[in-house]
């Protein structure tokens, strides 16, 4: 079995022993006291993808870096991103997908994070091994973060949930969008000939 570059157990540990990020190493030690030892789990494991990052379906291809496509688990990061509370993406229909419509679309996947005034937008597709690790990191301690604040303050379960139902929504939706532009496309493709 090939090794990814992002195992969540080694990061749970790492995280543990990190002298310079105090703030993670309390993160993970508080998550491991509240939902116990995480020695042999994966992030498939964990209560939050099962009942939230799981949702996100994917049905359809999205471009990643083609020197990395065998360095990570694709799949789960997507999950990451789609049902990030802290981040904003958007999915774009590659335009070469026109020349051959009757395939299946590939999709261009581009983030957009806020610090304060400041946005930054990449495209998946353009970053750097280091950048797609550091992604996996910030969005499994956002997960880890919020199962800690639901589990300890009842009071944010409802804010929480609230948002998580949001962010599923807005992805069946950016899906829905997709489908459409997809069909009719097809649809005018079909017509030419006729006209």
């Amino acid at each position: 079995m090939k090794r990814l570059f992002f195992d969540y157990y080694e990061f749970f540990e790492e995280m543990k022993k990190h002298p310079t990020k105090p703030s993670n190493k309390e993160t993970v030690l508080k998550y491991e006291e509240l939902f116990g030892s995480q020695k042999g789990l994966t992030l498939y494991d964990q209560p939050f993808y099962k009942k939230y990052l799981s949702l996100f379906k994917i049905p359809y291809k999205i471009l990643i870096p083609e020197d990395f496509s065998e360095d990570y688990d694709w799949d789960l990061l997507f999950r990451l991103v789609f049902g990030s509370l802290s981040s904003e993406y958007s999915l774009d229909i590659i335009d070469d997908w026109k020349e051959n419509p009757e395939v299946v679309p590939t999709l261009r996947l581009s983030i957009t994070v806020s610090s304060g005034e400041q946005e930054i937008t990449k495209q998946l597709d353009e970053l750097w091994s280091f950048q797609i690790l550091r992604l996996f990191e910030i969005y499994v301690l956002e997960q880890l973060d919020l199962a800690i604040l639901k589990k300890e303050d009842k009071y944010n379960v409802e804010g929480i949930e609230y948002e998580r139902v949001e962010k599923l929504e807005l992805y069946s939706k950016k899906k829905l969008m997709i489908f459409k532009e997809v069909k009719t496309y097809q649809t005018l493709m079909q017509l030419v000939p006729i006209l």
